[in-house]
């Protein structure tokens, strides 16, 4: 190998291990979902190890403290929460980490008159707007009523009727999304 080829190598291989490291460490923290999978340890003791899937209350059974809620908190805050638990009467200064080792899938479906109807990931470190979803799905098509969407929330009965084009123009605030919505895009008739 010439010389500059060794040179581009290496400096792939250190952008890779400076790179590398910080994507593996987004994956297993943020925002902790309501059923997502984590890993808990508290250092120099073991026993306390604890792994598993969030209860559908958002919670986790661990030993001496019992059932810590950790949905919603991100990996650091709710590593400081177990900390300030075992503080309580068990440990004297533990040390927490958290980490998640699985999400929940979570999705959006967009039905209609969109350009690409589909489902769509929800992301779990950023709140999903009704008219970024109707963005991902490309857009409405040139017959879609944009007045007379439609979203249904998932164990609600009830659709909510909204109006996109208020929305657009500034005269009604966006929804956020939450797992399981779906937006239906009727077409419009002339």
């Amino acid at each position: 190998m010439n010389s500059r080829m060794q040179m581009m190598m290496r400096a792939w291989l250190a952008w890779l291990m400076v790179i590398a490291p910080a994507a593996a460490q987004e994956a297993s923290s943020g925002r902790i979902g309501s059923r997502d999978s984590v890993e808990i340890r508290v250092f120099r003791e073991d026993d306390l190890t604890t792994r598993g899937q969030l209860s559908t209350k958002g919670e986790i059974e661990m030993p001496l403290i019992g059932a810590v809620r950790l949905a919603g908190m991100t990996t650091t805050d709710a590593a400081r929460a177990i900390e300030a638990k075992l503080h309580d009467g068990y440990l004297v200064k533990p040390e927490v980490t958290v980490a998640i080792t699985a999400r929940v899938r979570k999705t959006v479906t967009v039905l209609g008159q969109a350009q690409r109807p589909g489902v769509f990931q929800l992301d779990p470190n950023r709140e999903l707007t009704i008219v970024e979803a109707i963005g991902l799905a490309g857009g409405m098509t040139r017959i879609a009523n944009s007045k007379k969407i439609t979203l249904k929330r998932k164990g609600s009965a009830k659709p909510i009727r909204v109006n996109v084009r208020a929305i657009t123009a500034g005269e009604a605030r966006d929804i956020p999304l939450r797992d399981g919505d779906v937006i239906t895009i009727p077409e419009s008739i002339f």
